[in-house]
């Protein structure tokens, strides 16, 4: 439980998609009546989608410019920003939306393994680019990998288990859930780090 005490809060801005969307989903669910959750279920969750992705974007094209072009920044971050929200829309099926936060954590865990098979940092690194942060990078590499396991295996637990509506209000506080745990894991890396260092 100390680990839960010692993790940094979680930014209000970042409940801001949550705070919109779930009110958005009760008065699309009754305004379009009976037979039609499905239609308020994704025009809901685009809404949260798009509000998460505003709120990140800036963070991302930060980290992707201090390894690319201008040019190259924009090139990445606007189909990866736009790509999955207009794709859902044309799809317009929940599970698609409910699958999608899995492949997210399906190509970022990848993304981390692929690091750790090749012996590199490179993920790791943009996300901890901080000099105090280079020890510990290849166990944060690891870590990553078995935390985005982790989150897919209960994410789809989640889709079986959740009717849609369930489904959405998980992935709502969703933020807040990983935000401790990441942080917990992070202590508990750089402790374990600075403990065999020096023993």
């Amino acid at each position: 439980m100390d680990l839960f005490r010692q993790a940094p809060p979680l930014p209000m801005r970042l409940l801001v998609p949550a705070m919109v969307m779930v009110p958005a989903f009760v008065v699309m669910a009754v305004w379009l009546g009976e037979g039609h959750e499905a239609q308020a279920f994704v025009t809901a969750f685009s809404i949260g989608l798009a509000l998460r992705v505003g709120l990140r974007f800036e963070g991302l094209v930060r980290r992707l410019l201090a390894s690319f072009s201008a040019r190259q920044t924009l090139a990445m971050a606007v189909p990866l920003a736009l790509g999955p929200l207009a794709a859902l829309i044309w799809l317009d099926d929940p599970l698609w939306c409910q699958r999608l936060q899995s492949l997210y954590f399906v190509v970022v865990g990848s993304m981390f393994l692929s690091d750790v098979i090749g012996q590199r940092n490179d993920m790791a690194a943009l996300f901890w680019p901080w000099d105090r942060m280079k020890p510990y990078l290849p166990a944060l590499t690891r870590m990553m990998v078995l935390y985005h396991a982790s989150f897919l295996l209960l994410n789809e637990t989640m889709i079986r288990v959740l009717l849609p509506a369930g489904w959405l209000v998980f992935w709502a506080v969703l933020p807040v859930i990983s935000h401790m745990i990441l942080s917990a894991l992070i202590l508990t890396v750089v402790q374990a780090e600075d403990t065999a260092a020096r023993n």
